[in-house]
């Protein structure tokens, strides 16, 4: 019996559907079944009911339930217990970070942290956003940079450090061009680009047009900010960036988009998080309080930035 074998049987549990479960593992739905039914075969019992399309507990299921779920709680707690042995000696720190935010400054702020304390070195984790939560649950991160997720409020301890704003990008040729904001809806018939995968800026997209029941005709891009940006820029298409991501790119790379307000209101938060009740090394408390003293004394400059 594994680890893995009770992480994927509780999973499966939490989603009754092997394909939900698969994903939120990050491994095949082959592999999600394998383990169940290696882990049967040692057990010499059925855990699910498979006879029905909704996957059932049987009763032996129902009772190794409880067995699986204190396991990994105490497997977790004892990971928790070690860190004081390994990280408060430790001088270096891992921080996840999610890919823009390049754009409010990390750079900057990790050599502002650097300077001050030049005998700790952060090492930068960038990953999408629910792999950053899925590493702190899992512990092997204490601390990362992502944007809101409800669904994790229950484990995680957030606390604002970005509240941005969402525009609607256009290229300079777009008819929309000519306009400083507009309505959201009034962009529903328009063909918008997304990124695709689970990445932040996709997130704030899905979750933007699923808020107002409505989706729109995209085209999905395997690819990142730049390239989203690029396709823009030659008016195949419009989409929906945190004000800050835009503007970046408009003065740094390429002058032709248009950044149009929009009327409705659309925050894009960011918020360092940790899981709840998990006590921080020496380094990594340091850190998390010169970052939020950091992000305060400069989120003025965010909407300074377009007059520069």
């Amino acid at each position: 019996m594994t680890f893995e074998q009770l992480k994927s049987f509780l999973a499966i549990v939490k989603y009754n559907h092997f394909t939900l479960a698969s994903q939120e593992l990050y491994i095949s739905q082959s592999s999600i079944s394998k383990h169940i039914k290696s882990l049967e075969k040692e057990l010499g019992v059925e855990l699910f009911n498979r006879q029905h399309r909704s996957i059932k507990l049987t009763d032996a299921g129902e009772e190794f339930y409880k067995f699986a779920h204190k396991s990994m709680a105490d497997y977790k707690n004892i990971l928790l217990d070690m860190k004081k042995y390994s990280c408060e000696e430790s001088s270096s720190i891992s921080i996840g970070v999610i890919d823009t935010m390049v754009e409010y400054g990390v750079a900057s702020l990790i050599g502002d942290f650097q300077m001050e304390y030049p005998n700790i070195q952060v090492d930068l984790i960038e990953r999408s956003n629910s792999k950053i939560i899925e590493y702190i649950n899992e512990s092997m991160l204490n601390l990362g940079f992502i944007n809101s997720h409800y669904e994790h409020k229950n484990i995680l301890s957030l606390h604002k450090i970005i509240d941005d704003e969402l525009v609607l990008v256009t290229s300079k040729k777009h008819p929309l061009a000519g306009r400083s904001s507009v309505d959201i809806f009034d962009t529903a018939k328009e063909k918008y680009i997304c990124v695709n995968g689970d990445y932040y800026l996709h997130n704030v997209f899905l979750n933007t047009w699923g808020n107002l029941n409505y989706f729109p005709n995209t085209l999905y891009i395997d690819s990142q900010t730049k390239t989203l940006l690029a396709l823009v820029c030659e008016n195949i298409g419009i989409t929906l960036l945190p004000y800050n991501v835009a503007l970046s790119y408009k003065k740094n790379i390429d002058n032709s988009i248009h950044i149009c307000h929009l009327q409705n209101s659309f925050s894009a938060n960011i918020f360092l998080s940790q899981l709840k009740n998990r006590r921080l090394s020496k380094n990594e408390t340091l850190f998390k309080d010169f970052a939020i003293r950091w992000f305060e004394k400069n989120k003025i400059s965010h909407k300074l930035l377009e007059n520069k």
